[in-house]
């Protein structure tokens, strides 16, 4: 395999390095330049959607079948995102990014007038029958008209 250094004076290439191996090339970070992954390993709407099934999965879905409404306080979330998270920080930032995230893809929708989500009316039924409703089965509920 064959590097070779890129030597444009363009701002917008820094950072790249021209890889070259039996007439097939490809362009890479070198790490010098702009790096916007920062190191997560997937894109931003991977990572959005793994907090949002992340928080559907693991706190608001089991708060509906436990709370037994179709709708929930603010502190009740809390007392169960406390419960899931423990002290872990990085855990919380990616929950509260979910949690935002669920409400803008409309799987949950905040009262105006006080502190209470509620789950999309399509998703009333499940709740009722008390049945387990993944992620994935919500977003399609929802998203289908």
């Amino acid at each position: 395999m064959l590097k070779k250094d890129r030597e444009d004076d363009d701002n917008d290439n820094e950072g790249i390095t021209l890889v070259t191996s039996d007439s097939k090339s490809r362009y890479k970070s070198n790490g010098k330049g702009k790096d916007k992954d920062k190191g997560r390993g997937k894109g931003k709407y991977a990572s959005s959607t793994e907090n949002r099934r992340l928080v559907w999965n693991q706190i608001v879905w089991p708060l509906v079948l436990e709370v037994n409404k179709s709708w929930f306080s603010i502190d009740e979330y809390h007392k169960k995102r406390d419960e899931y998270c423990r002290d872990d920080t990085e855990l919380r930032n990616k929950v509260s990014g979910g949690f935002v995230s669920l409400i803008v893809k409309g799987l949950l929708l905040k009262d105006k007038d006080s502190e209470v989500y509620s789950i999309h009316w399509k998703l009333v039924p499940y709740m009722r029958r008390r049945l387990w409703l993944d992620y994935g089965e919500a977003i399609r509920l929802v998203s289908t008209k």
